[in-house]
């Protein structure tokens, strides 16, 4: 037990979630001490020492719990359906203004730390600047700084494009130098204009170049992976986490490939696979169809949505009944889903066959995990350090309710989080026709 004399937080709740995987604790408490767990468990085993100074919360029938963990965001952006390429053509200072902006929305949802994965520039490494001044207040942030590409790849308009492993290398040294957490990489191509998402991005020999150079300053790799051959490529180069893991092939053809999935599992990376992403695309245009309806051009478009959101819903069944290490990801502020919003994408996994309790997991201890930050956060353990939340329900039995979250501690520091009015903008509202619900029914039915 640390200095009685300084003063503790008593954090006690109806129940407690540690963020383990473990049942619910009736009647929990968090102590805390600084920035600092000191005890969490059974409110009757969770004392402060004799005579120290308390400062007490009880937040009676709700749930006191970790904060969550983002594994993937992009803080550039606006989440309202522009590309990539018009972010990129904004001055770097509004886009660290609006990367500010967003942070304040992750936090405020009860988002205490996340992984950015690719901005423009040093504009992340700026905004970290600025919370470490005490500028602004922000989550905990794991950068990769500029994501890298080829010449003319994805994401390639973000300051990183490299050709040959000697590039390849280079810049990988160059952004760990610049303060990068991570080394980010897009092994396919994706939504920007000039990429071909369906074929392989870099040789084997850069990715392996990149991959090797980050493993021997101890930084986790991350990949884009839109069509297959870009997740093989990965796993041949020894790459951490699998992003997006679409399974089509270079003609289009979208075919599940179990022994690919099997690789991923038997060498233990993550995946990220961002289901979400592709239902804010499908809401979008239901929404614009609601409003005013839709050219045969747009239909189209939503018609092409609703199948690469089956698609992708249909195989991450597939990887969870297999067991691979999925994490959640929301890939929010990008294409139309914003940031604030980051429990969508975890209940797609619970909708994928998850179960709520494993759900938690996946935006808690195990999002940690896959970042390499446990050891810090995750759960909430003696030791860690104090993010918390606190939510009004029981998210073990239905996962939504990790939308009502009623309060925020970073660092044991309590959150101002402004009036009830503000944070309710912070949520995107679904479409009133849900065309999404026949395939999450169908996914329910199969499970």
């Amino acid at each position: 037990m640390e200095d009685p004399t300084q003063a503790f937080k008593l954090i006690t709740a109806g129940r407690l979630i540690d963020g383990k995987g473990g049942q619910p604790i009736e009647e929990g408490a968090v102590l805390v001490q600084g920035s600092k767990i000191i005890a969490a468990g059974p409110a009757k085993d969770v004392l402060p020492p004799e005579g120290a100074t308390v400062e007490t919360y009880d937040y009676p029938g709700k749930t006191v719990m970790p904060g969550l963990i983002d594994c993937h965001t992009h803080h550039n952006g606006f989440g309202d359906g522009r590309p990539g390429e018009d972010v990129a053509a904004l001055p770097d200072e509004v886009i660290t203004l609006q990367a500010a902006r967003n942070a304040r929305d992750s936090l405020f949802s009860g988002v205490t730390s996340f992984r950015d994965n690719g901005a423009k520039n040093m504009t992340m490494f700026r905004l970290r600047e600025a919370v470490n001044l005490g500028i602004i207040q922000a989550p905990r942030m794991v950068l990769c700084g500029r994501p890298i590409a080829i010449v003319g790849g994805h994401m390639g308009y973000f300051g990183a494009e490299v050709t040959g492993p000697l590039e390849a290398t280079a810049t990988v040294r160059q952004l760990i130098k610049e303060g990068a957490d991570y080394i980010k990489m897009s092994a396919t191509g994706g939504s920007t204009r000039t990429s071909y998402p369906l074929l392989p991005a870099f040789t084997l020999d850069e990715l392996k170049a990149m991959t090797g150079e980050a493993h021997k300053f101890g930084k986790l790799t991350a990949t884009h992976c839109a069509s297959t051959q870009g997740t093989i490529d990965s796993l041949d180069a020894g790459v951490d986490m699998i992003i997006h893991c679409v399974f089509k092939d270079a003609d289009g053809k979208a075919h599940f490939r179990e022994d690919v999935a099997e690789r991923i599992g038997i060498q233990g990376a993550y995946v990220n696979p961002t289901v979400h992403t592709a239902r804010a695309t499908v809401w979008a245009l239901e929404l614009r169809k609601e409003a005013r309806g839709l050219s045969a051009q747009e239909q189209s478009a939503l018609d092409e949505s609703l199948w690469e959101l089956e698609l992708r819903w249909t195989h991450l069944v597939r990887l969870i009944e297999m067991g691979l290490k999925i994490i959640t990801g929301s890939d929010s502020s990008w294409s139309s889903y914003k940031l604030g919003n980051t429990v969508y994408e975890t209940e797609c996994l619970v909708e994928a066959g998850m179960s709520p309790m494993k759900g938690i997991v996946s935006i808690t201890s195990d999002a940690a995990k896959s970042l390499g930050i446990d050891a810090i956060t995750g759960s909430l353990e003696p030791g860690k350090e104090a993010d918390i939340i606190i939510v009004d329900g029981n998210p073990a039995d239905d996962i939504n309710v990790l939308w009502n979250v009623t309060e925020v501690f970073l660092g044991g520091h309590r959150i101002d989080r402004g009036p009830e009015s503000a944070l309710a903008g912070i949520r995107q509202q679904p479409p009133i026709s849900r065309t999404d619900t026949s395939i999450a029914n169908a996914l329910h039915a199969g499970h």
